[in-house]
Formats: structure tokens, sequence, C-alpha cells
């Protein structure tokens, strides 16, 4: 098991102390809760909240693989990435 030091306010510290519930016990509960609630998710990253909402305005014709379900060009440029950046 990991160890973790946390300073807690001497106020916060008597409303737990009033509780009769080892500091501990609340912790754990607490950091499970917080995982629950805010787990990690991938679509909640900064990157992928950046995918699709950038756009190429005029796509070179070599790199238009299809249209999607709006019409939109579809392009690969990701997978030739170190051509198109380098």
């Amino acid at each position: 098991m990991a160890s973790l030091q946390v300073e807690i306010p001497d106020s916060l510290m008597a409303r737990l102390e009033s509780t009769g519930q080892p500091v501990q016990d609340v912790v754990l509960k607490a950091l499970e809760q917080y995982i629950e609630a805010e787990g990690f998710s991938l679509t909640k990253t900064q990157t992928w909240q950046l995918c699709g909402s950038l756009q190429i305005k005029d796509p070179a014709a070599s790199y238009i693989i299809g249209k999607d379900n709006q019409g939109q060009s579809v392009t690969n440029y990701a997978e030739h990435i170190d051509e198109v950046l380098y």
C-alpha cells in the first residue's frame, strides 16, 4: 500500500474527528468517490477535444479519401503527418 501525507486544516480536522470515523477511512472513501466521478476518460483529454475541431480549408486532392455523412471531405493527413509537417 502506498503512503500519503496530507495537511488538513484544523477546522476541517475538528469536524472530521466529530464524526468518529478514522481519518484514513474518510480519505480513502473520498478518493474512491472522486475516481468514480472523475475517472480517466480519453474523451475528456485536451487532445481528444482538439480532434475534429480543426479543419483544413483546402485539402490537397491526394489526401482526400472520401466524404462523411455531412458531405465533408475526409482526409488521411494523420497517416502522412511526417510528410506534411516536414
